[in-house]
């Protein structure tokens, strides 16, 4: 269903369950790791020209970037766990 722009619904997104601690670890871990692994891969092949290099710079200013953005994002989340369970 849409809304009118402008409109502010009063339903917001509760998930069913919450995730595991494990899975939060996962994902927190396995994120920049891939991250890591794609600038390598990408360092090795092609590390004789200049222009990859600005790539590569680029490429690692977005994942320092997607790093502090998750770890905003799972700190906002706990406290929003947190909130959730005090009555």
């Amino acid at each position: 269903m849409t809304q009118a722009p402008g409109s502010e619904s009063s339903d917001q997104f509760t998930p069913l369950r919450t995730a595991s601690p494990g899975r939060r670890a996962l994902v927190l871990v396995l994120g920049p790791l891939l991250w890591l692994v794609a600038l390598v891969v990408v360092g090795a092949v092609v590390s004789r020209y200049r222009a990859v290099e600005f790539g590569l710079i680029v490429a690692l200013i977005a994942f320092a970037l997607s790093l502090v953005v998750s770890l905003v994002a799972r700190r906002r989340r706990l406290h929003e766990e947190r909130d959730a369970d005090v009555p």
